[in-house]
């Protein structure tokens, strides 16, 4: 696997990165600086050369690293480049590098413009706490933000060929968000910057500031990302994708969870609970990622029937592999709390839960129980629509009930005082376990019932026909 100029790439080269496009976008940005310097200094400069490149990098990038894919699919020649013998990994490198090559060399100009501007600064810290680490945290967060759009409009590939307008504009906004979160909005002049400093976190009770946190994170994260890429463009080539890189992804958050916090000293309780959050995010970020096609279930289910354990393997589901690591994140919550006593809780943790008012320390275990049985229920709303005629609008359906029902419903009860019935569209468990417990019970053994029968339906009989 190594990075060769293949035709992909030669020919978003040829496409995208001319001379003269080369020589315009240089004329210009050399212009707009000099213009800027003429009417104001070099801290207006360095302003503005740092808005352009998040501009470029940020905004710009990942939608044109989304429509390196999509514009391929509408011109009709993805089919054909499916069936040629590029490899993933050439076309990875050839759309997710050749297709942003000038969104690069655009990018790498304003930040080339706004170092000298910072030399002339004396290298301002910035919000960063540090010149050039700020730089590298605009950088990270590029190819951050460039690997999660392609790896979305890949993701949006697999689930529908039309509506290309959406999925870039989809595919641009994660993009943009993960950009804003890892650089911190780069090295960008806060009011008040004598006054500004980088707050801190901790790394297994050590401190570190958070925008070096951010950078090693970052790298990280863009490694996943390109790792990402290659296996969904896999898929896309027809190779048979093994889930270890998942299962292997989801030890990594755990981990990250357990190890990051904003407060010192939380101990098990506090190192569990945001790993049994983290594990539930995946989980639907799985599920909604995911075709769900009944046929490919099936097609699993047989082959474990028949003792086919790599194809079974093979045809197993990211979400219920999420699904099974919320059930162990569970477990150490548990424990945790049964190991814990009255008096051990972390202070931070406690104020949290203080401030959110509805959970308590007494009910903190039966509330955990409840979350998964939500949980539950979300995902067999979902699998339910998407087994049915409602297939290729299951998503955003899924999401506009998930806004409903946690959302405004929750709200209402609250503001209405019906606090005592906040059960029954929240999981926060109260003093009777039965009305606790006794509506999402029901609600889950009904939706089960209803998909078993959409289930048939959609398999024509299930897996013995």
């Amino acid at each position: 696997m190594s990075l060769d100029l293949n035709p992909e790439f030669q020919r978003n080269l040829w496409l995208h990165l001319g001379w003269q496009r080369m020589m315009a976008a240089f004329i210009v940005g050399v212009t707009i600086a000099y213009a800027i310097f003429l009417v104001s200094d070099y801290d207006k400069v360095s302003y503005a050369a740092n808005l352009i490149s998040t501009m470029v990098l940020g905004m710009w990038g990942p939608r044109r690293a989304a429509d390196s894919l999509a514009e391929e699919v509408a011109g009709g020649t993805w089919e054909s480049q499916r069936m040629s013998g590029l490899s993933a990994w050439s076309m990875t490198w050839g759309k997710l590098v050749g297709g942003c090559s000038f969104v690069w060399y655009c990018g790498l100009l304003a930040l080339a413009i706004y170092i000298f501007a910072g030399i002339k600064l004396g290298f301002p810290a910035g919000r960063a706490g540090n010149f050039w680490l700020g730089i590298y945290l605009v950088l990270v967060g590029a190819c951050l933000a460039h690997a999660v759009a392609l790896a979305v409009a890949l993701v949006r590939l697999r689930k529908t060929v039309q509506y290309r307008r959406l999925t870039i504009t989809l595919a641009q906004t994660c993009g943009l968000v993960v950009y804003l979160a890892v650089s911190g909005v780069g090295t960008a002049p806060v009011l008040d910057e004598s006054s500004f400093s980088p707050g801190s976190g901790y790394v297994f009770d050590s401190a570190y500031s958070w925008p070096l946190i951010r950078a090693v994170l970052g790298t990280l994260f863009v490694l996943w990302a390109i790792a990402a890429v290659f296996r969904l463009m896999r898929n896309e080539l027809q190779y048979r994708a093994w889930p270890w890189l998942w299962g292997l992804f989801l030890v990594f958050c755990a981990v990250l969870a357990a190890a990051i916090a904003p407060w010192p000293g939380g101990g098990a309780v506090g190192a569990s609970l945001p790993v049994f959050v983290a594990m539930i995010a995946l989980t639907y970020l799985a599920a909604l990622a995911d075709r769900r096609d009944p046929i490919r279930y099936r097609s699993g289910l047989m082959a474990l029937r028949r003792g086919d354990l790599g194809r079974a393997v093979a045809e197993l589901p990211w979400w219920l592999i999420s699904y099974v690591a919320v059930i162990l994140a569970s477990g150490f919550c548990f424990a945790a709390l049964a190991t814990m006593g009255a008096g051990d809780w972390p202070s931070s943790l406690s104020e949290l839960l203080l401030r959110m008012q509805l959970l308590s320390f007494d009910h903190l275990t039966e509330t955990i129980l409840l979350v998964l049985l939500f949980m539950t229920r979300d995902l067999i709303v979902l699998l339910w629509l998407s087994f049915g005629s409602w297939r290729n609008r299951s998503d955003i359906t899924w999401l506009v009930y998930l806004a409903l029902i946690y959302w405004p419903v929750g709200i209402i009860l609250i503001f209405a005082g019906y606090v005592d019935f906040i059960t029954l569209v929240l999981p926060v468990a109260g003093e009777n376990v039965v009305w606790s417990f006794g509506p999402i019970v029901i609600q889950v053994t009904i939706l089960a019932v209803m998909l078993q029968q959409r289930w048939r339906q959609a398999t024509r009989g299930g897996i013995a026909a």
